[in-house]
């Protein structure tokens, strides 16, 4: 599960200026004076997400802070400050923005994904499932269906795996096409017996993605439950080229 992408939205000419000058607003037949808070706020922020876009991690931090001084209750500035680090491998101060994000704002959809995330990173996987639990509650989050993945993947982590197979079905209703959720329910089902669903499952996510290390094992596996010695030694052979890791692991 990542952080999803922040795109700078421009919103004064001159950002470079704006930061510095907090951006000027004129009037007609008088002196500038200076912009709104809002105005103020949302040029620091779209600055902070150009650097963190970037990943110039230094630069960043300056409009974070100012963004914060301008409004301590902004949302947006303190996901953003907790995105910078967490990248910084700075744990504490990014999970202190996490939480003081989501106190000013409990459903904020952004908060909340990036704090599972983090959560997910630190293998900190029940807690991870709270700020999912929320987030997949909300049907206008465009990620719906990968949030639905996520909470799948957090259940499998802490051993709930009619939850994980619930959320991992759901997610495919949302959107067919998500790779991980048709390969793990295929080994939900081999593992549960149910051949004729793991290979159907296992087919699908073959026409949606390219091969890896676990999918190459559960066709290997599939080919040996269905007694197919071609597909045994096409598999075979692509593990040991490409996972000869992985290979030896798949064979116990």
């Amino acid at each position: 599960m990542l952080v999803e992408r922040m795109i700078p939205r421009v919103v004064c000419s001159f950002v470079v200026l704006a930061a510095l000058s907090g951006c000027i607003t004129t009037s007609s037949g008088g002196i500038a004076g200076p912009a709104p808070d809002k105005e103020r706020l949302a040029a620091q922020l779209d600055l902070a997400r150009g650097y963190l876009e970037q990943r110039d991690w230094t630069r960043a931090k300056a409009p974070l802070e100012r963004a914060l001084k301008i409004d301590p209750n902004d949302v947006e500035a303190h996901v953003l400050s907790a995105v910078l680090f967490q990248a910084q491998n700075e744990k504490e101060l990014a999970e202190r923005h996490y939480r003081q994000a989501l106190r000013i704002d409990p459903d904020h959809a952004q908060a909340l994904n990036n704090y599972a995330s983090f959560l997910y990173s630190q293998g900190r996987f029940a807690e991870a499932l709270k700020p999912l639990e929320r987030l997949v509650d909300d049907t206008s989050y465009r990620a719906r269906a990968q949030a639905f993945e996520s909470l799948g993947l957090s259940y499998m982590q802490v051993g709930e795996q009619e939850k994980a197979e619930a959320a991992f079905r759901r997610a495919l209703q949302l959107n067919i096409r998500l790779p991980r959720s048709n390969l793990e329910l295929a080994e939900i089902a081999f593992a549960s017996g149910d051949m004729r669903m793991a290979q159907s499952q296992f087919d699908f996510y073959n026409r949606i993605a390219k091969p890896n290390a676990r999918s190459l094992c559960l066709g290997l596996k599939l080919a040996h439950h269905a007694g197919n010695a071609d597909l045994i030694a096409r598999y075979d052979l692509a593990l040991k080229n490409l996972y000869p890791d992985e290979a030896e692991q798949c064979r116990t």
